[in-house]
C-alpha cells in the first residue's frame, strides 16, 4: 500500500483543500495519507469522511513547530483524537498566535515600504489560516517581488529577516505531551531539515525518547537516500517507529507532488498496529 503521511491543506499553509488532496491521492495511486496541518485539525474530519468515500485511508495528524534554543524542531502527531476538547482548546491558542504573528509581519513590511494590508493577505488565503506563504503571495500580487523565494529572504520574511516574527515558543516536550494527551503518537519530523539548527544526531534523538517520542520521519522530500538510510538505522537502534511523507504544500512547494515520497506498507502497518495496541487510545 503506497502511503504519503505528511500533507498540508488550505487550513494551514497548503494550497489545496482536503477533498482535493484526496482526489490527488486517488489519481496517484496513494492509498493512505495523513493531513498534518500546522497547529490545527480543522481539515481532518473533512478528509477522513471523503477518504472513506474514495477508499483512501486517512490518518488524523497534526504538526507542531517547537523550539530548542534557536533550533526549530517539528513534531508530528499521528492518530490524534481530533475532537478532544482540551486538545482543541490548546491548539486554538496556538492557532491564534499564528494569526497575530502574520499581522505583525505585515506591519513590519509596511514599515519597510511594502504597501500590502492584512486584508489583502486574508483575501489570498481564502480561509482562516494565514501564514508566510500567503504574505509572500500578497507581495507578488502587489508587484513588490516576482517569486516566493524572494519573500523568504533576509530582506523580508525569511527566518531572521527584516520583517520576520518568531513563532510562539512551544518546546518539544510540550508538543509531545499535547499529542500523547490526545491519544496520539509523537514523531520527530524531517530531522535532517532543522531551521536555525544542525541536523539531529542519534544522541539528540535519544534524548527525546524520555519525553515520549515514539517515531522518526525517516523518509522526507528534504532527505536523500543516504540521509534516509542514516535515520533508518537510528530508528532501528532506538526502537522507534518509521514514518515518511512528501510534506506537500501544493503551490507553496513547487516541483513537489503527493506521492513523491512513499512510505512502505510495512511501516504503515507497524504504525497502525502500534496505535491499536496502545493501552489507551481514542477512536473517532
Amino acid at each position: 500500500m503506497a502511503a504519503d503521511l505528511h500533507l498540508h491543506s488550505i487550513y494551514s499553509d497548503g494550497s489545496f483543500s482536503p477533498k482535493e488532496l484526496i482526489e490527488m491521492a486517488v489519481n496517484k495511486g496513494v492509498k493512505a495519507i495523513a493531513l498534518a496541518d500546522h497547529d490545527t485539525v480543522e481539515g481532518v474530519e473533512e478528509m477522513v469522511e471523503y477518504g472513506l468515500e474514495k477508499g483512501i485511508e486517512v490518518i488524523p495528524a497534526i504538526e507542531f513547530s517547537t523550539f530548542s534554543k534557536q533550533a526549530e524542531i517539528h513534531i508530528l502527531g499521528y492518530y490524534i483524537d481530533y475532537k478532544e476538547e482540551v486538545f482543541l482548546a490548546k491548539i486554538k491558542e496556538l492557532f491564534n498566535s499564528r494569526l497575530n504573528r502574520a499581522r505583525e509581519m505585515v506591519k513590519k513590511l509596511n514599515n519597510l515600504g511594502i504597501g500590502i494590508s492584512y486584508k489583502d493577505v486574508q483575501g489570498l488565503a481564502g480561509d482562516k489560516y494565514i501564514g508566510r506563504p500567503h504574505i509572500a503571495r500578497a507581495m507578488i500580487a502587489a508587484g513588490y517581488i516576482d517569486t516566493m523565494k524572494q519573500a523568504f529572504s533576509t530582506d523580508y520574511i525569511g527566518n531572521g529577516g527584516r520583517a520576520y516574527v518568531s513563532k510562539s515558543r512551544l518546546s518539544p516536550a510540550d508538543a509531545i505531551k499535547i499529542i500523547k494527551q490526545a491519544g496520539g503518537i509523537a514523531v520527530l519530523a524531517h530531522p535532517f531539515f532543522i531551521n536555525n539548527g544542525n541536523s539531529l544526531d542519534k544522541d539528540t534523538i535519544k534524548s527525546f525518547i524520555s519525553l515520549g517520542l515514539e517515531g522518526i520521519e525517516v523518509y522526507h522530500s528534504q532527505h536523500d537516500k543516504q540521509t534516509s538510510d542514516y535515520y533508518l538505522d537510528i530508528a532501528k537502534d532506538l526502537g522507534l517507529l518509521v514514518t515518511g511523507g512528501s510534506d506537500f504544500h501544493g503551490a507553496n512547494t513547487p516541483g513537489l507532488e503527493i506521492g513523491d515520497v512513499i512510505l512502505a506498507e510495512k511501516y504503515v502497518a507497524e504504525l497502525r498496529r502500534y496505535y491499536q495496541d496502545k493501552p489507551s487510545h481514542h477512536l473517532n
